[in-house]
């Protein structure tokens, strides 16, 4: 059997609900050359498993692999280990591509010999994440958009925006999701990837759908993890802006943009909903996030500017003190579930 042109993997867990509707928007999909689609079903306890064989008894571009739980980097990592394709591509199972997005994607990459293709997003909650056109010969012509990218809106992180050139990852050592993590998996893979690429194109219209509504979505729960793979990918980080050119100056300015964005995000998160850490984790986390100083101004910033200034007056006042223990106690007072 002839090699497709694209193998596209979907990683499944508990997604029957979504299924149809993302194996549709990449079988709709016009691939000269052909497409494979890799499902990789990873320990589903829902109808997912009978939905991929469905799929794969119907149409002979899908391929199913059944395995054990191990998240979505094991998936993802299967996946890459049983694809065939010249260009690869992710969708996660309770999103969807857009019409045409990968006919047009990969003529521009042939056409222009890119590595890397990244589109906009569309979002189920109305809002658009674009790009700016532009098309560089090397990732140090990225410099300038990667704050945009990598601090302000991720974009560079996320697998499904993007339409890779296979030589690019399965080239020896082989890039691989690292299982260890449960976020940043996705931000660390890129970064690793950043250095191998020749060509680059972002494009303005988005490609991608991204379901942000779904109950497990970051926007919906609580987590405490957000400061340890912060610290976990920091080697990375650093590691593939000095790949880009930029300067010691430029890296350190970008690291602090980064540290402070999540450090905030996890100060708003503890603030917010239960994170499943008590009163003494939520302190030991805040200990960090107050005794970094950019992102200690940045909250005092925000809370200063809050317009129900009675209602802030203590996170204002704790912050400003470095009071972890306190603040812990008023988000679990206000938050105990």
């Amino acid at each position: 059997m002839n090699a497709p042109k694209i193998s596209v993997i979907v990683p499944v867990y508990n997604a029957a609900a979504t299924l149809d509707r993302c194996v549709e928007s990449v079988l709709g999909q016009s691939v000269p050359g052909g497409l494979e689609l890799i499902l990789v079903d990873d320990g589903s306890r829902d109808a997912s498993p009978a939905l991929c064989d469905g799929w794969a008894a119907r149409d002979d571009r899908v391929r199913v692999i059944h395995q054990p739980n191990g998240g979505p980097s094991a998936a993802r990592n299967a996946g890459l280990d049983a694809a065939r394709g010249e260009y690869l591509g992710f969708v996660d199972a309770d999103d969807r591509l857009l019409p045409g997005v990968y006919t047009a994607g990969l003529d521009r990459m042939e056409h222009e010999q890119l590595d890397l293709l990244v589109f906009g997003l569309e979002r189920a909650s109305g809002c658009r994440e674009t790009l700016p056109e532009l098309t560089v010969s090397s990732p140090a012509g990225l410099a300038p958009q990667l704050e945009y990218l990598l601090v302000d809106t991720g974009l560079i992180a996320r697998p499904g925006n993007k339409l890779y050139r296979a030589r690019l990852i399965q080239a020896e050592p082989a890039v691989r999701f690292d299982p260890r993590l449960t976020i940043n998996e996705d931000l660390l893979f890129h970064l690793q990837l950043l250095p191998r690429c020749g060509g680059i194109a972002l494009q303005a219209e988005p490609g991608y759908w991204v379901d942000d509504l779904v109950e497990q979505s970051l926007s919906h729960r609580g987590r405490a993890d957000l400061l340890d793979a912060e610290t976990y990918t920091r080697p990375a980080f650093l590691a593939a802006l000095a790949a880009v050119g930029l300067d010691e100056a430029g890296r350190q300015r970008m690291l602090t943009a980064r540290r402070i964005s999540v450090y905030t995000i996890q100060f708003w998160l503890l603030a917010s909903r239960p994170c499943g850490v008590g009163v003494a984790g939520a302190a030991r986390l805040l200990r960090t996030i107050l005794g970094f100083g950019p992102a200690r101004r940045a909250l005092a910033a925000r809370l200063a500017a809050d317009p129900n200034r009675l209602a802030a007056a203590p996170l204002r006042l704790c912050v400003g003190l470095r009071l972890a223990l306190p603040l812990a106690a008023l988000f679990r007072f206000r938050h105990p579930g």
